[in-house]
């Protein structure tokens, strides 16, 4: 949001997003739709598993840690690219 008025900030934009208003909306977009594709996980809970906390912590942090860091930054360039396909944003 700031590229405007300091153009050396451009340094920071790793993912080649094209606007900043495509970039807001691609997130509010992705964003509407984890929270949809995760509702149904929530509302079903998870099946309980005899293991020890550590391998329990240890799942947890893979599946929902690493998901949570990882899986944003390419859907959400994905949707910033397909914005500006079709002249959205």
């Amino acid at each position: 949001m700031f590229m405007a008025t300091y153009p050396a900030l451009n340094k920071l934009n790793i993912m080649y997003l094209r606007t900043p208003q495509s970039a807001v909306l691609a997130a509010v977009i992705f964003n509407a739709l984890i929270i949809v594709a995760l509702v149904p996980l929530a509302l079903r809970g998870v099946r309980y598993r005899p293991q020890s906390a550590a391998q329990m912590l240890r799942r947890n942090l893979w599946i929902y840690g690493i998901g949570g860091l990882v899986a944003p930054f390419p859907c959400i360039w994905a949707i910033d690219r397909i914005l500006g396909l079709l002249h959205l944003a």
